[in-house]
């Protein structure tokens, strides 16, 4: 395989991660499930492990189908570790995410396993209420260029430092229904081994949750990406996305420290990259 072809390969597994995992907090895109915005009482500390699927056939570059048969499997894993703390008048929870799984490119029968780039960051409530259910959340996520097969097309290496800015806010709007509104902004550092620039990535999401009890939810969401265009010597390599997703997410706590949770999640419309499906689970411990 040549380079050119193995960076394409590359691309779209990239763009996977970034269309197919809605609920992933890595991949330098730490996206927000339903509730991750309620700031919780300092002294708290979560345990997570995710457990993701996507899925991928179908590429797309401007609008038009490009690849029909790309294959592209990953399974992905997901261990978070986050501790709530004072900071003056604030909630702060600094956290650490760390991915790993395995990747199968059938186009090219390529196959690689191995750690993903790691991140860390944290988000600082200036509104955090929950007898009223209403919290506003300010994030700052840094993803370091950690993973193995980082020139080999691993999609979860990207091989770039990265930045993801957040912010997000929680409304109670009756006893049974929540909305949560989500906008971020993603920034790139070139690629290490191409050099390849990429533009900003801007995202907007919104969960819409019905309580069916106080342990008890499900949510319907739907998430949209702009930009992230990505060139190499000015030629370009990926344009802009212009994509939509939508997801649906049951979760209950089973007992006071366990949680479970069960993901659906189907890319609408795709501009650039592929278009995706995924099966998503977390299991979140509370102490």
């Amino acid at each position: 395989m040549t380079t050119s072809q193995r960076f394409a390969l590359r691309l779209c597994a990239a763009s996977l991660l970034a269309a197919g995992l809605s609920a992933s907090p890595a991949f330098a895109d730490v996206r927000p499930d339903p509730g991750d915005y309620t700031g919780l009482p300092a002294g708290t500390n979560l345990l997570l492990a995710y457990a993701q699927f996507p899925r991928g056939d179908k590429v797309y570059s401007k609008g038009n189908k490009v690849v029909d048969n790309l294959d592209l499997s990953v399974n992905a894993g997901i261990l978070r570790y986050v501790r709530y703390m004072k900071l003056g008048d604030y909630i702060i929870d600094p956290q650490i995410i760390v991915p790993f799984g395995s990747q199968k490119i059938g186009l090219s029968d390529s196959k690689t396993s191995g750690l993903g780039d790691v991140i860390f960051g944290a988000t600082l409530w200036t509104l955090a209420d929950l007898a009223k259910g209403e919290h506003l959340g300010w994030s700052v996520f840094f993803t370091a260029p950690t993973g193995g097969d980082k020139n080999q097309g691993f999609a979860l290496s990207n091989n770039r430092w990265a930045t993801d800015l957040q912010v997000g806010y929680i409304r109670k709007l009756s006893d049974k229904w929540t909305l949560d509104l989500i906008g971020e902004t993603e920034f790139y550092q070139d690629q290490r081994d191409t050099k390849a620039q990429k533009d900003p990535l801007l995202q907007a999401h919104g969960h819409l949750r019905y309580h069916l009890s106080d342990a008890t939810y499900v949510a319907a969401t739907y998430r949209h990406a702009w930009g992230a265009k990505e060139k190499l010597d000015g030629v370009e390599l990926a344009g802009a996305k212009n994509n939509g997703t939508a997801m649906l997410t049951w979760a209950s706590f089973i007992d006071k420290q366990w949680q479970v949770q069960l993901q659906y999640a189907q890319d609408l419309k795709v501009e650039e990259g592929p278009k995706t499906s995924a099966l998503q689970a977390r299991v979140l411990y509370v102490y």
